[in-house]
């Protein structure tokens, strides 16, 4: 009976937090909180060397205590790195914000960079508010990069979880002595020995400290133990492991620290600072994750002062994974027996919470539904973008296959009029560009700087004496004065000074691909048949 009367007890503590800690979840989400690490998964879907080397799927952000606060009704979530609900978690400088919404329970954004990098990219982030004291977040993107003709694409999925950090009851206040003389409270009876001759089954496994800051190069021994629900080690054997390695500036390093059977992390010399990583303990199919700064001995004092965790650097604080659905202090115990009257009453309570905790939960369930298909609306409201993107690209690229063919073929009758002329010893004199008005030697068909159709000077002296003709900002080539739109991209033209026509200051050796001629003098394209040059292998 007084079994009984303890679990009724325990079962309405614990209905009684999780009703507090469910209330909370309507109200602000400020404080503290525990992040897991954000990792991101790639899928190539098509890449050349040019691009250099594809991306690899690995740990973006770290996981570890947070501080969330609202602002505007945004979250801002301090921690390793600063997150914003109204930003995107992809680093790249050009990406900028071009939609966000939010609502009670969740946050979207979508950036893009500009339509003039040729690192295409978008970026869809959304944040969900997905259970009691509960936010997960997700982001998918796309990357198109086109370098020299070659064209790399790649998708990516991150994805991440909060988890809101419950602080510890408050201990009740201690009695203060008072003028008047009191009679000594009964001291309380001694707290009953537990009995560790022969430990329960494993409860809580414990790996201390939870945080290490480390010199390169040093060694440190994590202790870990496995409880049972009194307390009392259970001898149960730990299994060490290191997990994904991160450098501050994102590059691999051949080095990496290694961890014996005992728990002893060695840190190697060479090569090895500015790193952080998750010592991982694992016993009965649970794990608790310690967190490892690794800096070089230059940096080491400052990373010391910065984390704050004094001279031992470490945070004693255990890392906890419980694994048991009981918690430690939960066994068996003797109380007194009440009355049927009060029995009575606890079990009411408890019948009364539990009917309001399971209307909770089917609340939260319906939420965690909601948010769910929200999710995966964007996703494929993401995926129809980049099918409508495609056919678009297709469109065009069909057309420009259209103009391309066009001008050749314009080109080829060119050339054979320019080689009928020359065969009957027709002297059209010097040449001159409609557009910069630079003036060429008889011989030459094309501007080098704007690929315009040369003019022989006799004969055009009207049209070299008035407007000159302006250049397209997108190809680079020249048209005839009154010309307003390039033919070939669609671009309203500039003048030539706005567009800064004119030798180049790359002084690498360029080849024409059409006919193989090498010009000089920071030529962009081929004076004979206008082709633009390319960089020589």
């Amino acid at each position: 009976m007084a079994r009984q009367s303890l679990s009724v007890s325990a079962l309405a503590a614990l209905l009684l937090a999780l009703l507090a800690a469910a209330a909370r979840a309507d109200g602000p989400y400020d404080g503290a909180w525990m992040m897991s690490a954000v990792t991101e998964t790639f899928t190539v879907q098509d890449w050349a060397t040019a691009c250099g080397p594809p991306p690899v799927s690995d740990t973006l952000i770290p996981g570890g205590r947070v501080t969330v606060a609202g602002s505007g009704g945004e979250l801002v979530i301090a921690g390793a790195r600063t997150l914003r609900t109204d930003q995107c978690l992809d680093p790249l400088p050009t990406l900028a914000r071009t939609v966000h919404s939010q609502d009670a329970t969740s946050w979207r954004t979508r950036c893009a960079t500009p339509a003039s990098d040729p690192r295409h990219a978008v970026v869809n982030t959304a944040y969900f508010v997905t259970g009691t004291d509960a936010i997960t977040l997700a982001e998918t993107g796309r990357y198109e990069f086109t370098i020299n003709d070659a064209r790399c694409v790649a998708d990516v999925k991150r994805a991440g979880s909060l988890a809101r950090v419950v602080p510890a009851a408050v201990p009740p206040p201690q009695p203060t002595a008072t003028s008047e003389a009191t009679a000594a409270p009964p001291a309380p009876p001694p707290a009953p020995r537990v009995d560790c001759r022969s430990p329960g089954d494993p409860a809580v496994l414990q790996v201390r400290p939870s945080r290490k800051v480390l010199e390169a190069g040093g060694t440190f021994a994590f202790r870990g133990v496995v409880l049972d629900a009194s307390g009392c080690g259970t001898g149960t054997p730990i299994q060490w492991a290191v997990g994904t390695v991160a450098f501050k500036d994102g590059q691999a390093r051949a080095a990496s620290p290694t961890i014996d059977a005992s728990g002893t992390l060695t840190v190697p010399v060479q090569d090895f600072g500015d790193a952080t990583f998750d010592v991982i303990a694992t016993a009965a199919g649970k794990s608790a994750r310690a967190s490892v700064e690794v800096a070089i001995p230059a940096d080491y004092a400052a990373l010391l002062a910065q984390s704050g965790l004094g001279s031992s650097g470490e945070l004693d604080t255990p890392a906890i994974a419980v694994i048991a659905t009981s918690a430690i202090g939960a066994g068996d115990a003797k109380a007194q027996d009440g009355a049927r009257r009060r029995k009575t009453v606890f079990v009411g309570v408890v019948g009364g919470l539990v009917t309001v905790l399971g209307v909770i939960a089917l609340f939260g369930a319906r939420r965690g539904r909601k948010a769910r298909q929200a999710q995966a609306a964007a996703e494929e409201r993401h995926a129809e973008n980049m099918r409508d993107f495609e056919r678009r690209k297709q469109e065009r690229e069909a057309q420009h296959e259209v103009r391309m063919k066009a001008f050749q073929a314009g080109l080829a009758v060119a050339q054979q009029q320019a080689a009928a002329a020359t065969a009957r010893g027709i002297d059209t004199g010097p040449m001159a560009c409609p557009t910069c008005r630079r003036e060429y030697a008889a011989g030459h068909g094309f501007c080098a700087f704007d690929a315009n159709r040369l003019v022989a000077t006799r004969g055009h002296e009207e049209l070299l004496r008035g407007p000159a003709g302006m250049v397209c900002p997108a190809c680079r080539k020249g048209q005839n004065p009154g010309v307003k739109v390039c033919p070939t991209d669609g671009e309203a033209l500039l003048p030539v000074a706005a567009a800064g026509v004119g030798p180049t200051a790359d002084t690498r050796g360029k080849i024409c691909p059409a006919c193989g001629a090498r010009p000089g003098g920071g030529a962009v394209f081929c004076s004979r048949d206008g082709t633009a040059l390319v960089l020589v292998n």
